[in-house]
Protein backbone atom coordinates (compact mmCIF):
# COMPACT_ATOMS: atom_id res chain seq x y z
CA UNK A 1 0.00 0.00 0.00
CA UNK A 2 1.47 3.11 -0.88
CA UNK A 3 1.65 5.91 2.17
CA UNK A 4 -0.69 8.16 0.42
CA UNK A 5 -3.46 5.48 -0.10
CA UNK A 6 -2.49 4.99 3.87
CA UNK A 7 -3.23 8.39 4.41
CA UNK A 8 -6.47 8.73 2.61
CA UNK A 9 -7.63 5.20 3.87
CA UNK A 10 -7.63 6.89 7.51
CA UNK A 11 -8.50 10.50 6.62
CA UNK A 12 -12.06 9.78 8.13
CA UNK A 13 -11.55 8.47 11.05
CA UNK A 14 -8.93 11.44 11.20
CA UNK A 15 -10.98 14.08 10.26
CA UNK A 16 -13.50 12.82 13.32
CA UNK A 17 -10.77 13.02 15.77
CA UNK A 18 -9.96 16.39 14.30
CA UNK A 19 -13.45 17.65 14.84
CA UNK A 20 -13.61 16.64 18.44
CA UNK A 21 -10.23 18.04 19.27
CA UNK A 22 -11.15 21.65 17.61
CA UNK A 23 -14.47 21.17 19.67
CA UNK A 24 -12.66 20.21 22.80
CA UNK A 25 -9.39 22.87 22.58
CA UNK A 26 -11.45 25.52 21.44
CA UNK A 27 -14.31 25.00 23.98
CA UNK A 28 -11.67 24.98 27.01
CA UNK A 29 -10.09 28.17 25.71
CA UNK A 30 -13.28 30.12 25.31
CA UNK A 31 -14.81 28.74 28.65
CA UNK A 32 -11.25 29.85 30.24
CA UNK A 33 -11.57 33.18 28.85
CA UNK A 34 -15.41 33.80 30.15
CA UNK A 35 -14.14 32.39 33.34
CA UNK A 36 -11.15 34.38 33.85
CA UNK A 37 -13.07 37.11 33.37
CA UNK A 38 -15.86 36.29 35.58
CA UNK A 39 -13.13 34.72 38.32
CA UNK A 40 -11.45 38.13 38.19
CA UNK A 41 -14.64 40.49 38.95
CA UNK A 42 -13.18 40.45 42.91
CA UNK A 43 -9.64 40.84 41.89
CA UNK A 44 -8.28 37.47 43.37
CA UNK A 45 -8.44 33.86 42.15
CA UNK A 46 -9.16 31.44 44.96
CA UNK A 47 -7.90 27.96 44.76
CA UNK A 48 -11.30 26.05 43.27
CA UNK A 49 -10.73 29.04 40.36
CA UNK A 50 -7.04 28.18 40.12
CA UNK A 51 -8.19 24.76 39.78
CA UNK A 52 -10.97 24.96 37.15
CA UNK A 53 -8.31 27.28 34.93
CA UNK A 54 -5.37 24.90 35.16
CA UNK A 55 -7.83 22.09 34.32
CA UNK A 56 -9.47 24.00 31.19
CA UNK A 57 -5.65 24.67 30.11
CA UNK A 58 -4.54 21.39 29.90
CA UNK A 59 -7.80 20.95 27.64
CA UNK A 60 -6.75 23.28 25.41
CA UNK A 61 -3.17 21.68 25.27
CA UNK A 62 -4.36 18.05 24.64
CA UNK A 63 -6.64 19.76 22.02
CA UNK A 64 -3.67 21.34 20.16
CA UNK A 65 -1.96 18.09 20.35
CA UNK A 66 -4.33 16.33 19.08
CA UNK A 67 -5.48 18.93 16.23
CA UNK A 68 -2.17 18.92 14.72
CA UNK A 69 -1.41 14.86 15.10
CA UNK A 70 -4.79 14.30 13.27
CA UNK A 71 -4.26 16.98 11.03
CA UNK A 72 -1.06 16.02 9.76
CA UNK A 73 -2.83 12.60 9.07
CA UNK A 74 -5.16 14.73 6.49
CA UNK A 75 -2.75 16.90 5.21
CA UNK A 76 -1.30 13.60 4.00
CA UNK A 77 -4.12 12.24 2.48
CA UNK A 78 -3.54 15.45 -0.11
CA UNK A 79 -0.52 17.36 0.11
CA UNK A 80 -0.98 19.05 -3.53
CA UNK A 81 -4.25 20.44 -2.47
CA UNK A 82 -3.80 21.90 1.04
CA UNK A 83 -0.30 23.13 0.11
CA UNK A 84 -1.95 25.18 -3.00
CA UNK A 85 -4.85 25.80 -0.65
CA UNK A 86 -4.52 29.66 0.89
CA UNK A 87 -7.19 29.04 3.46
CA UNK A 88 -5.43 25.93 4.83
CA UNK A 89 -2.06 27.57 4.92
CA UNK A 90 -3.67 30.73 6.56
CA UNK A 91 -5.15 28.31 9.15
CA UNK A 92 -1.28 26.87 10.36
CA UNK A 93 -0.70 30.67 10.37
CA UNK A 94 -3.26 30.83 12.72
CA UNK A 95 -2.59 27.78 14.55
CA UNK A 96 1.22 28.54 14.94
CA UNK A 97 0.01 31.99 16.36
CA UNK A 98 -2.17 29.74 18.71
CA UNK A 99 0.21 27.96 20.01
CA UNK A 100 2.96 30.68 20.62
CA UNK A 101 -0.19 32.40 22.42
CA UNK A 102 -0.58 29.56 24.71
CA UNK A 103 3.22 29.45 25.50
CA UNK A 104 3.18 32.75 26.17
CA UNK A 105 0.04 32.31 28.75
CA UNK A 106 1.85 29.29 30.16
CA UNK A 107 5.17 30.09 30.55
CA UNK A 108 4.68 34.21 31.88
CA UNK A 109 1.43 34.65 32.62
CA UNK A 110 0.22 31.43 34.41
CA UNK A 111 2.90 32.12 37.31
CA UNK A 112 1.59 35.77 38.22
CA UNK A 113 -1.59 34.62 38.23
CA UNK A 114 -1.46 32.53 40.62
CA UNK A 115 -0.33 34.93 43.44
CA UNK A 116 -2.29 36.85 45.23
CA UNK A 117 -1.38 40.50 43.95
CA UNK A 118 -1.84 39.67 40.32
CA UNK A 119 -4.91 41.61 40.38
CA UNK A 120 -3.92 44.72 42.27
CA UNK A 121 -0.07 45.30 42.49
CA UNK A 122 1.07 47.82 40.22
CA UNK A 123 3.82 45.75 39.51
CA UNK A 124 1.64 42.89 37.59
CA UNK A 125 0.02 45.24 34.98
CA UNK A 126 2.12 44.73 32.31
CA UNK A 127 1.48 41.12 32.83
CA UNK A 128 -1.99 41.56 33.45
CA UNK A 129 -2.30 43.32 30.35
CA UNK A 130 -0.27 40.71 28.64
CA UNK A 131 -2.99 37.82 29.97
CA UNK A 132 -5.67 40.35 28.24
CA UNK A 133 -3.77 40.58 25.13
CA UNK A 134 -3.42 37.02 24.73
CA UNK A 135 -7.12 36.28 25.63
CA UNK A 136 -8.40 38.11 22.92
CA UNK A 137 -6.05 36.40 20.48
CA UNK A 138 -6.88 33.02 21.54
CA UNK A 139 -10.68 34.11 21.06
CA UNK A 140 -10.16 35.61 17.53
CA UNK A 141 -7.90 33.01 16.83
CA UNK A 142 -9.98 29.63 17.66
CA UNK A 143 -13.06 31.25 16.10
CA UNK A 144 -10.89 32.06 13.04
CA UNK A 145 -9.49 28.52 12.66
CA UNK A 146 -13.26 26.90 12.99
CA UNK A 147 -14.50 29.57 10.42
CA UNK A 148 -11.48 28.52 7.96
CA UNK A 149 -12.01 25.09 8.73
CA UNK A 150 -16.07 24.66 8.41
CA UNK A 151 -15.85 26.93 5.14
CA UNK A 152 -15.83 24.40 2.25
CA UNK A 153 -14.27 27.00 -0.24
CA UNK A 154 -13.09 30.45 -0.10
CA UNK A 155 -11.72 32.09 -3.08
CA UNK A 156 -9.32 34.98 -1.11
CA UNK A 157 -5.62 35.17 -1.34
CA UNK A 158 -3.99 34.05 1.98
CA UNK A 159 -2.41 37.74 2.29
CA UNK A 160 -6.14 39.16 2.16
CA UNK A 161 -7.08 36.60 4.46
CA UNK A 162 -4.07 36.99 7.14
CA UNK A 163 -4.83 40.70 7.02
CA UNK A 164 -8.69 40.50 7.76
CA UNK A 165 -7.26 37.61 10.66
CA UNK A 166 -5.14 40.60 11.51
CA UNK A 167 -7.47 43.87 11.47
CA UNK A 168 -10.18 41.45 13.76
CA UNK A 169 -7.59 40.81 16.09
CA UNK A 170 -6.05 43.94 16.65
CA UNK A 171 -9.41 45.28 17.39
CA UNK A 172 -9.67 42.49 19.66
CA UNK A 173 -6.49 43.78 21.23
CA UNK A 174 -7.85 47.06 21.86
CA UNK A 175 -11.02 46.14 23.30
CA UNK A 176 -9.22 43.96 25.59
CA UNK A 177 -7.23 46.48 26.72
CA UNK A 178 -9.78 49.05 27.41
CA UNK A 179 -11.70 46.45 29.62
CA UNK A 180 -7.74 45.99 31.30
CA UNK A 181 -7.97 49.36 31.81
CA UNK A 182 -11.22 49.72 33.09
CA UNK A 183 -11.75 47.14 35.39
CA UNK A 184 -8.17 47.30 37.13
CA UNK A 185 -6.92 50.90 37.00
Amino acid sequence: MELVEFFQNIKTPATVVHVISVILGMGAALMSDVLFSFFSKDKKLNKTEIFTLSILAKAVLYGLVLIIFSGIIIFFSDVEKYISSAKFLAKMTILIILVLNGYLLNKYVWPHLLQKGFFTNKKERGLRKLSFICGAISVISWLSVCTLGVIDTLSISYTLLLSIYIAITLFGVAVSLLVEKKEFN
